[in-house]
This record gives structure tokens, C-alpha cells and sequence, in this order.
């Protein structure tokens, strides 16, 4: 699917797959999607060592798969099943994300820039495609937020898998950039929003020594 030495890993999240509706604007999505979109999926709390006022700034972002796994080992019971994602932007992608965290939030250690300005690999794990993700006002929205996933059909003839991520980084890149070239418009996005692809893997938590 890619080449791992290609991305750079952004951070982690832990939480639950999102589930959209069976009725109105997300019908034909389906049932149960990975996303790192905090606007979309419940997230579990982000690092509880940081500083109480830095928590709403950091969320739901964990800097070290360790720390994403302590995440849903110690949440509470919840009858959905818990997981742990990653974020690999492209290394393409690194110094324009980077300049938009810092605009948002200065030199504070956020996991995202820490990780970024410190760049390694994703550890091990399940790949399951590429999200197209928008980074404004300190969030990232999935780009089926904006059902950007009709567009790129319509105009790029591109399809995303089974779990509404797309098969190949190339094919991310191109909504990216469908989406960057029509911030602004009346069918577009918000103007001061960056879009770029993100590749998702799933981690085995189980896998992950506590502590």
C-alpha cells in the first residue's frame, strides 16, 4: 500500500471506530469507520501527565503508542471495542503541517509538532488506507466531513475502499490537492483550511508494554 520509510508519524489516537447513520447524509457510508477525526469518532483523554490547561489544546492526540495503549487499558468499561490508531503524513506534507500547528499554537509541545519536528516512523500495525484529513482551529476534519469523498468520484473518478479510506497514496494526494484548489468556493471548504493525506494504522495494544 505504501512505503512506510515515505511517512512520517504525526501521533496517536485511542478510541472507537465511527459508526455513521443509516439515514440522511451519511446512508451510503459504511457502518463502522477508522478516523482520526475527533469530529466524527469518540476519542479516550489524551496524556493525563501534561499540564490541566494544555489538555483541551492536546486532545485527542498521544504522542507514543504506549501512552495511547495505557489510554484504553485504564478507560471505563464501554460495550464498543477500543483501538489505537496512528497518523503518517508524507514527509512531503511535514513542513507545511508544521507551519500551520505553530500559527495555531506557537512552540508549546504539542504531540503532533513534537512528533513531527522529531521524525520517525509508525510502529508496526495494520494499514488501512488513507484518510484526506483538514487541519483548522487546531482540529482535523476527515474529508468525509465534507463528503469530499462525492467530489473526488465525480470529478477524479476516484472510489475509497470498503472502509472509506482510499487504497493508495496517490489517490489521496489528488483529493488533497482537489480540495486545497477549492477552499473558498461554494461547494468547497473553509479557506483557511490545509488538507493532506494521512495514512491510518491500527496497533495491537495487547502487543504494547504497560506503564
Amino acid at each position: 500500500m505504501t512505503d512506510a520509510e515515505s511517512h512520517v508519524l504525526a501521533g496517536f489516537v485511542a478510541g472507537f471506530r465511527w459508526a455513521p447513520g443509516r439515514e440522511g447524509w451519511t446512508a451510503d457510508l459504511p457502518s463502522a469507520v477508522p478516523t482520526v477525526s475527533d469530529c466524527l469518532a469518540d476519542f479516550l483523554p489524551a496524556d493525563q501527565d501534561i499540564e490541566p490547561w494544555q489538555q483541551p489544546l492536546f486532545e485527542p492526540w498521544h504522542r507514543t503508542l504506549r501512552q495511547a495503549a495505557n489510554a484504553v487499558r485504564h478507560a471505563p468499561p464501554d460495550p464498543r471495542s477500543a483501538h489505537v490508531l496512528s497518523m503518517s503524513v508524507p514527509t512531503t506534507a511535514v513542513a507545511d503541517l508544521l507551519t500551520v500547528i505553530e500559527e495555531w499554537i506557537g512552540d508549546l509541545p504539542h504531540p503532533i509538532r513534537m512528533n513531527l519536528t522529531q521524525p520517525t516512523a509508525a510502529p508496526t500495525g495494520t494499514a488501512h488506507g488513507f484518510e484526506v484529513l483538514g487541519f483548522i482551529h487546531g482540529r482535523f476534519h476527515s474529508w468525509l466531513c465534507y463528503r469530499l469523498d462525492t467530489q473526488a468520484l465525480a470529478k477524479l473518478g476516484i472510489r475509497p475502499g470498503s472502509a472509506a479510506l482510499l487504497t493508495t497514496l496517490d489517490d489521496a494526494q489528488r483529493v488533497a490537492d482537489m480540495a486545497n484548489d477549492n477552499r473558498g468556493n461554494h461547494d468547497g471548504t473553509p479557506l483557511d483550511v490545509i488538507w493532506l493525506p494521512a495514512l491510518i494504522t491500527e496497533h495491537d495494544v495487547d502487543e504494547v508494554v504497560s506503564g
